[in-house]
């Protein structure tokens, strides 16, 4: 018997995971391939960011921006974290005016942020093209190694007696007296005594519907990472984002550049991997291009689609419980935004599971914001 039995070994798996070892509980983590895998895992580096996020997840951030830079020494791990500042660029003056309103709310919401004009914008990022006329930046944001973030928590849980079986996957649960008991695998049922809790990102909404809960408002989408040959020199500093364009820009080791945002490849159920789409290759460097001009001709060396990610139908994350199921957790539509959130999201889930009260930073994240009485 086992206190918890967590399903996926993402960052949220395992960050829940040593959660709940710190607060004196047995867990057990089932993740079907391996650690950081999945939408955890690939190239680069993810970005830790305030900047443009639905204003539910700022009070996350808040917290969040005094977790990350010591992170590291808590897991007992190599620096993985670093804070570049994230500037969202802005071409139109319709852009110019709605970044003026959402600086001031993200700064009423205690998000340091400011509008940078064109002449101070060009020191801040002196390779920007002569049609950016201005970013809403914000200091605080940066970057870390979303792999070895994951592994560290990995690494800290199993310290703490945390038992992560790799190459495990869930197949059923069993619910009695409307608590879930068993969790059954391939090879064995492992009896819980307080909880489950899936965290299998992509495939938690399918879970949560044959267990009797909502069908909820997902989809999974196999979301585009392309990084760069080594440039002679990177064109940019700062961890950069664009209102209008569908591009995201990250230094990364080695001189490669970054290049996301939220172009997708097409998924191949059978071989579970995605395949890159050409058009969206081009697409992506396109508009890479139209932001920092000296991009011109850069060498694609990696494509990455080989994962799925859960996206809500209102780009925020769903946190709650199975209705009708006392001790049966999930988290899932992390919508490509939710690793910077996820120190703080994992710490308050597991204060959930140990103390049966549901948090007040979770609160925004329930399905039933979905729904009408």
């Amino acid at each position: 018997m086992v206190d918890y039995v967590i399903v996926g070994g993402g960052v949220y798996g395992c960050a829940v995971a040593w959660g709940l070892s710190r607060r004196g509980h047995s867990v057990r983590v089932l993740e079907s391939n391996h650690v950081a895998s999945r939408a955890s895992g690939g190239p680069g580096r993810r970005g830790v960011r305030a900047n443009g996020r639905d204003p539910r997840e700022l009070p996350l951030m808040t917290v969040a921006y005094d977790v990350w830079p010591t992170l590291h020494e808590e897991l007992g791990a190599e620096q993985f974290y670093e804070r570049v500042g994230q500037l969202l660029l802005l071409e139109t003056p319709d852009q110019v005016s709605a970044a003026i309103a959402r600086c001031r709310m993200q700064e009423a919401l205690g998000i340091e942020s400011h509008m940078v004009e064109r002449d101070e914008l060009r020191e801040m990022e002196p390779e920007l093209n002569d049609t950016i006329v201005g970013a809403l930046f914000c200091p605080r944001d940066g970057v870390a190694d979303h792999a070895a973030t994951t592994r560290a928590y990995a690494g800290a849980a199993m310290a703490m007696g945390v038992e992560l079986t790799e190459g495990c996957s869930m197949r059923s649960i069993e619910v009695t007296g409307g608590r879930a008991t068993d969790v059954m695998t391939d090879d064995e049922r492992i009896v819980v005594d307080r909880g489950v809790i899936l965290l299998s990102n992509s495939e938690v909404a399918e879970q949560v519907h044959a267990l009797g809960g909502p069908l909820l408002p997902v989809w999974n989408g196999c979301f585009q990472v392309l990084m760069s040959e080594p440039l002679e020199s990177l064109p940019l500093r700062h961890l950069v984002g664009h209102v209008g364009r569908t591009v995201s820009l990250k230094a990364d080791t080695g001189n490669r550049l970054m290049i996301s945002g939220g172009w997708t490849g097409a998924w191949d159920a059978a071989a579970q991997t995605g395949r890159p789409r050409q058009a969206a290759v081009e697409g992506n460097v396109s508009e890479a291009v139209a932001v920092y001009p000296s991009l011109a001709g850069i060498e694609i060396g990696t494509v990455d689609v080989g994962h799925l990610e859960a996206v809500s139908a209102d780009d925020v994350p769903i946190i709650d419980t199975v209705p009708h199921v006392d001790n049966l957790w999930f988290g899932t539509g992390w919508s490509g935004h939710g690793w910077a959130i996820a120190p703080v999201v994992a710490d308050s889930l597991a204060a959930w599971c140990h103390s049966g009260q549901s948090q007040e930073l979770l609160s925004p994240f329930s399905v039933a914001r979905f729904h009408t009485n």
